[in-house]
């Protein structure tokens, strides 16, 4: 075989990110050409022996200092030796792309599994070629950014997902508001992907999330959605959502009237986060004690039942003309609708309803 005298890449496609020289038969004399955005390392033996950057190099003892220890290097004469070349590209690319179907992330406020799609794109650069090589080229003899982007893909894929439902549950945004949120969420996944990027030699250039698409069919989203819209309704009448539902199991595991009571006492007192302990407590103690009589009542308005209102609010709404004998309310715990007069807890407040006008004026 003839003695290797130029060693040279002459990179013809931008996706081709390692090349490994075809010979290993070198001497020392030897002309290594190594282009810009290009790096050469040598190995002997597996180990690396040195790396070169771009420039004209004239292969000797000097400036292969690591190879004197693992080869006899006859003094005067152009001694041929075995090793490997391997050329690594520092070109930036930009244009890789990223993309999952059904991937399944935890709801963070409804705690509800949805399924969506996500797409986007990225870009790297190789920052330690010697890493990389070792990492994930092995012993391949050419390496492209398709081979990167499937090592790559089972790290971007679970950060991506880790990270939506993170940034979810930190932000308190929805499904709903996600998609106004893709440069911020962006932001987070690029901040745990560059920690994973460079154990493998590889810089980070940029990260953007194009789309996120949730499957409309999928159980778990239609339950988020009518939880969304239950929020909102909610929140139009003064009532958070958590507190709702805890009252609702309150009434469910009380079955009797006295779970009307409880949702008085919440509504009543106008109290936030301690409802849900103080409930619990009450709902203990149901045998021990007397439940105060506060009652709730739903209120028929426009053909819509809205509430449930305590006797405080009731009393507001009477004075504002929004209940009048005639309306139609139902009490929590009760078992029909009935006017308000014939509610013994509401008539009694019936007279504060402001009197008519005169006839005439």
């Amino acid at each position: 075989m003839a003695t290797i005298k130029t060693i040279a890449w002459e990179q013809q496609d931008r996706d081709e990110i390692v090349y490994k020289f075809p010979s290993n038969d070198i001497s020392l004399g030897s002309v290594l050409t190594v282009n810009e955005s290009q790096e050469a390392l040598f190995f002997k033996n597996g180990a690396l022996c040195d790396i070169f950057g771009a420039g004209r190099h004239v292969l000797s003892s000097s400036n292969l200092p690591g190879l004197g220890k693992r080869v006899n290097l006859a003094s005067g004469g152009k001694t041929t030796f075995t090793a490997e070349v391997w050329f690594v590209s520092k070109l930036d690319k930009r244009d890789m792309y990223w993309g999952t179907g059904g991937l399944r992330i935890i709801d963070p406020y409804f705690e509800v599994p949805l399924k969506i799609s996500a797409r986007g794109q990225y870009g790297i650069r190789i920052a330690d070629s010697a890493m990389f090589v070792k990492k994930l080229t092995g012993t391949l003899s050419s390496f492209t950014i398709e081979d990167i982007e499937d090592q790559l893909r089972i790290d971007v894929v679970e950060t991506v997902k880790v990270s939506i439902s993170q940034y979810m549950k930190e932000n308190n945004v929805n499904i709903n508001e996600l998609g106004t949120s893709y440069r911020e969420l962006a932001r987070t996944i690029i901040k745990a992907l560059k920690l994973i990027f460079e154990e493998y030699g590889v810089e980070l250039l940029n990260f953007n999330v194009e789309d996120i698409s949730f499957d409309e069919r999928d159980k778990g989203y239609q339950i988020v959605m009518d939880g969304i819209a239950e929020q909102a309704r909610l929140s139009k009448l003064g009532i958070s959502y958590m507190q709702q539902k805890q009252l609702d199991i309150a009434q469910t595991a009380a079955g009797n009237e006295g779970a009307g009571n409880l949702m008085g006492i919440g509504l009543g007192l106008g109290v936030g986060s301690s409802v849900g302990q103080m409930v619990g407590n009450t709902v203990q103690q149901m045998p021990q004690m007397t439940i105060p009589q506060s009652a709730a009542f739903y209120i028929a308005r426009n053909g819509q039942t809205v509430g449930p209102f305590a006797i405080d609010i009731i009393k507001n709404m009477i004075q504002k003309g929004e209940i009048t004998p005639e309306t139609y309310v139902y009490k929590v715990g009760g078992t029909a609708w009935t006017l308000a007069a014939n509610a013994a807890e509401i008539a009694p407040y019936l007279h504060l309803m402001p009197p008519p006008p005169p006839t005439g004026l």
